[in-house]
């Protein structure tokens, strides 16, 4: 970041530790990645000599050093404990508490529900209200965003006016983005997620059916939910629109690489989650919750995009959704392989997922696609709503 006239480094903490950013030179940034176990601070001092000419006191270091492990940036006794009290209080609660309430959306019920109930109308981008009708066509799939739910509303609204008007899904299972590592590529929790408009209950039996089929075990990173929004955001639509539905969380991310190397895994993954569908006589139903391309400065592009930008990755979109319309899973995963994801797809593993999941068995529909600027220097997202219909 530029401040009066210095560059200088924004350092916040994604795990949700520490909700205040340290700013910091460049030079003690450039430090902070060489503090990965390997190095003392005589290393760091020399460091600094080589390649500046420049001295810096032990006293100085000392005093960056205490003043990352205060905020617990730095992998330490202070940040473990602080870990263990957290991972600790949130394996033994029942329920998923929302963190998002009142920064992602209105925190109080009445509000929550004028502002969502906004997103609908026709003048505001929306598909309209729902309404009730015969259903004609059995929705098994479903795309929505987890975008901002302010920038991304609309198309949130065309998906779940898809999903009101198509009933008869009684548990989702949804699958959410994984914004940070997870152990063998998913994680799931027994969790109840907590709204504003209550709670959005998990069904235990299904989640339990899939830990048990599962060849390796999905809730090593079941952490990761707790600050997770990807599965939060569609829980308080749910609550909205479909208060007695049920639904599985799961995280999913996955790498390039681990496409590559780990696939079959994956795809059996995908397998035992379609099993479900039979599972108990209820009617089961798929989400996946994601954003497709990140550009700009924002996500480490060195250009600012412009409108011709814009419209380029729209187009480079719409073919991967043309693909997830035909339910390609394969086809969708070769061209991510392809362009080594440069476009930066927030839900590759989502959407392969659930295409893996339907393929055969449904075609999709493009309800949505769009995108939002996210800074002042053009950066932007692109994300799209879609549903899927049994053949």
């Amino acid at each position: 970041m530029e401040y009066e006239g210095q560059s200088l480094v924004l350092v916040s903490d994604r795990l949700g530790f520490n909700d205040k950013p340290l700013i910091m030179s460049t030079l003690a940034a450039h430090l902070l990645g060489l503090m990965d176990g390997r190095h003392s601070l005589l290393d760091l001092q020399a460091h600094v000599m080589r390649t500046t000419g420049q001295l810096v006191g032990m006293d100085e270091l000392r005093s960056v050093v205490e003043k990352l492990d205060e905020s617990l940036f730095l992998d330490s006794d202070p940040f473990r404990k602080a870990l263990g009290r957290r991972m600790a209080s949130f394996h033994q609660d029942a329920i998923r508490r929302m963190q998002f309430a009142g920064r992602g959306y209105p925190g109080e019920a009445t509000a929550l529900r004028a502002r969502l109930d906004s997103f609908f109308p026709t003048d505001a981008g929306g598909p309209g209200l729902p309404f009730q009708v015969p259903p004609k066509q059995r929705l098994v799939g479903l795309v929505a965003p987890h975008i901002d739910i302010n920038a991304g509303g609309p198309c949130f609204a065309h998906a779940y006016k898809a999903l009101s008007e198509a009933p008869g899904v009684d548990t989702w299972v949804i699958l959410g983005t994984g914004h940070e590592p997870l152990e063998h590529h998913f994680a799931l929790t027994f969790k109840d997620y907590e709204t504003p408009l209550g709670l959005v209950k998990c069904d235990g039996e299904l989640a339990g059916e899939l830990s048990r089929r599962a060849p390796r075990d999905l809730r090593l990173s079941e952490y990761n939910h707790a600050g997770e929004h990807s599965v939060e955001f569609q829980a308080v639509f749910l609550a909205h629109l479909q208060p007695h539905a049920r639904i599985v969380p799961l995280l999913c991310s996955f790498s390039l690489e681990d496409a590559e190397e780990d696939r079959a895994y994956i795809d059996e993954v995908a397998g035992i989650l379609g099993g479900l569908a039979a599972v108990g006589g209820r009617s089961v139903g798929f989400m996946a919750s994601v954003d497709l391309a990140h550009i700009g400065p924002r996500y480490g592009d060195r250009f600012h995009p412009t409108q011709a930008t814009v419209g380029e990755h729209l187009d480079a979109d719409a073919r991967l959704l043309e693909m997830l319309a035909r339910v390609d899973a394969d086809g969708f995963m070769a061209s991510m392989l392809r362009e080594r994801n440069r476009r930066r797809i927030c839900g590759m593993g989502p959407l392969y997922v659930l295409a893996k999941i339907l393929e055969g068995k449904a075609r999709g529909e493009l309800l949505h696609h769009g995108q939002a600027a996210v800074d002042g220097k053009g950066s932007f997202v692109t994300f799209a709503s879609m549903a899927f219909y049994a053949n």
